[in-house]
């Protein structure tokens, strides 16, 4: 049996270090990379996958922490903790690992960015085949939040949760042409401060949008006391039954794929520095270039 075959069936036997070391050959794409992607392609990802995302300080963390609570009561739970960079090491920073640890029922991952567009590690869609695999039935992935282009996570992700707080203002008119339209759930955090009064009404004009309305739903929670999280939880369970009835389940999927192939592309990089340097000495153009790199592909 081959390292990756092992690492697999211990994986499966909720060996949560050899989780681990299987994401890990999925961020690095080191030996056993491909072998390994063949064994998880296998099974159909059936887990149920929710992205939670929104502005830094809003209380992502503290809020998967109580959800977590209520979905481990009835579900294999793994949550995948997107962080920013280390601009020395090139590893997650692990700031919120240090705030939620896995349990029986629940495993626990950071993943950095590694300056990956849109705030998500390109490893990320590799990663939930894996755990879907090894039998999570639902996964929790908490984005970095880095501002409205951060919508990546829409392709990765079955349900939505777009996460703000009192005290935004202007951030919620910054974020509305971005992010807000991709949640398919709007969380006001900290609704215990005297200030969500305020925050709540402008964050009801703001979804009377027609656009954002026929969409949203504003729950109002606090992570701190845990207000409102029993009513969060069971919309997002809920939700989950009309999945399979929704035509953009089967387009997130084609994006996420596509979006996939185009970061294999890019990860090449010697073949497309060496087309880079034809283009720029005026040896071939772009077009060119790009018709040599399929061409290759093709054959």
């Amino acid at each position: 049996m081959s390292r990756v075959n092992e690492l697999v069936s211990s994986a499966r036997g909720g060996n949560r270090r050899d989780i681990g070391k299987l994401i890990t050959i999925i961020e690095n794409r080191s030996d056993g990379y491909s072998d390994l992607l063949k064994i998880i392609r296998k099974k159909k990802k059936d887990a149920y996958v929710v992205g939670v995302t929104g502005p830094p300080g809003v209380g992502k963390s503290s809020l998967i922490s109580r959800l977590a609570a209520e979905f481990s009561k009835s579900e294999k739970l793994a949550i995948v903790m997107i962080d920013a960079t280390s601009p020395y090491s090139g590893g997650s920073l692990l700031g919120n690992r240090l705030r939620l640890e896995s349990t029986d029922n629940i495993y626990v991952r950071s993943m950095a960015t590694r300056g990956s567009t849109g705030g998500l590690n390109l490893a990320l869609g590799d990663s939930i085949d894996l755990l879907s695999y090894l039998g999570f039935t639902m996964t929790l992935v908490e984005s970095v939040g880095t501002g409205q282009d951060e919508t990546d996570i829409l392709h990765y992700s079955d349900r939505i949760v777009m996460v703000l707080s009192p005290g935004m203002g202007d951030q919620v008119q910054a974020i509305k042409a971005g992010q807000m339209e991709i949640g398919d759930f709007v969380v006001l955090n900290k609704a215990d401060k005297p200030e969500a009064i305020i925050a709540e009404k402008e964050l009801m004009e703001t979804l009377s949008i027609p656009d954002l309305s026929k969409k949203h739903r504003l729950v109002k929670v606090s992570a701190l006391s845990g207000e409102g999280i029993d009513e969060l939880a069971d919309l997002i369970i809920s939700s989950r039954n009309q999945i399979s009835k929704e035509d953009s389940t089967l387009s997130r999927e084609k994006e996420r794929i596509r979006r996939e192939i185009l970061a294999v592309l890019k990860s090449n990089d010697d073949v497309l520095e060496m087309y880079a340097k034809k283009v720029i000495a005026e040896r071939m153009t772009r077009e060119e270039a790009v018709r040599v790199i399929l061409k290759g592909i093709q054959n």
